[in-house]
């Protein structure tokens, strides 16, 4: 609503223009509050949104480099490289011209050289490579493409042994689940698998123990049945073997958080698309059913709900702890068979397992 309205008070020039005698620092407060004031709505049709989106990411990159070439405090330009790194990551996923890759290729070089040991580099390095392997699912993949994309992960996993997030090993883990689905290459996630355990192995640190850990888990389930069972927002059980035969996307998720909420337009999208070829999805709420019920209602969601909340009070083991979720969303694709495929199956990622999903089955279909 704060969006709409800052629209019709102002038009996007005047909205999104840069102010003159402002200060780096008050230059990056006013830029930070415009962002949080006019935050884009998720259910805005997909053109308007990429529209808008690419509007606030310059808008980003241009009031970031006025405060830049102010030649700021060590430690404020340390805060505007940062916000300048996001609205270029934004920009450039949004709409992947060799021009933007280029632009934000030399900016991480520049970041690196000037701010070499600072969290802020190290972010944009791990954040850059996650873009890479977006790109990648996204375009047709060769096999020359995941070695390259591999040795970068293992550079910058033997480069930034500290702050590394952990969810970053799970990261790859995803990336090699679905190359081997692009590539056809059978035994790739197990064999990237053990190459990236034996890496950790070779260094002590608490950080690296935690991403075997991790691996060790998700390795354990893919290929392997996925059971779900649980208590609907109606108070009626519910079993995930009643959707053998289909495929299903089960996404844990809660109505406070901001990204699940973004992914559901693409996520009825995606309903919508395949739902009358056999596929089905279920959430999996982490907080009150009150509010759960709420957001389903407001957004019309069409598919199940279970509970965590309800199912814990009918004494059934808690879903999220029996599958380790610890953030949201987290969303597992399972096949026809029951079995889990995919750990991670979000945005391109679930774009590119379904269509593999569902062309298998037309080839099944026209052999019958």
């Amino acid at each position: 609503m704060l969006h709409r309205f800052a629209i019709a008070q102002h038009t996007e020039t005047e909205l999104y223009a840069i102010p003159n005698n402002k200060s780096p620092k008050e230059l990056l407060e006013y830029a930070r509050k415009i962002i949080q004031d006019n935050r884009i709505p998720p259910n805005l049709p997909r053109a308007e949104l990429l529209k808008l989106t690419i509007r606030q990411a310059k808008f980003i990159v241009e009031i970031s480099d006025t405060a830049l070439n102010q030649k700021p405090s060590e430690s404020l330009r340390s805060q505007i490289y940062q916000f300048k790194f996001q609205g270029l990551m934004v920009w450039t996923k949004a709409e992947n011209t060799p021009e933007l890759v280029q632009q934000l290729e030399s900016f991480l070089d520049e970041l690196d050289e000037l701010l070499p040991k600072s969290r802020e580099a190290k972010m944009a390095r791990l954040l850059n490579m996650t873009r890479q392997i977006d790109l990648f699912i996204g375009k047709n993949p060769n096999e020359k493409e995941f070695e390259r994309i591999k040795n970068l992960f293992f550079s910058l996993l033997r480069r930034e042994p500290i702050d590394f997030p952990p969810d970053l090993a799970m990261n790859f883990i995803e990336f090699a689940e679905l190359a081997e689905i692009r590539l056809q290459k059978k035994g790739l996630i197990e064999a990237s698998s053990k190459e990236l355990i034996a890496l950790l192995q070779s260094e002590s640190s608490p950080v690296y123990r935690e991403m075997i850990k991790q691996i060790d888990s998700v390795m354990q389930r893919l290929g392997h049945e996925f059971t779900l069972q649980g208590v609907l927002l109606d108070g009626k059980s519910f079993d995930i073997k009643t959707f053998r035969g289909k495929v299903v996307l089960v996404d844990f998720f809660a109505s406070w958080c901001a990204p699940c909420i973004e992914e559901l337009p693409h996520l009825k999208e995606i309903y919508v698309q395949y739902h009358d070829r056999g596929f089905e999805i279920v959430g999996v709420g982490g907080d009150k059913s009150a509010a759960l019920k709420k957001l389903i209602g407001e957004q019309k969601i069409p598919w199940s709900v279970v509970s965590e909340e309800l199912t814990v009070a009918k004494r059934l083991p808690s879903i999220e702890r029996q599958y380790g979720i610890k953030a949201y969303p987290t969303m597992f694709l399972i096949d026809r068979e029951g079995r889990l495929i995919n750990s991670n199956a979000r945005g391109q990622r679930l774009e590119a397992a379904l269509k593999r999903q569902f062309q298998e089955t037309a080839a099944l279909e026209d052999k019958d």
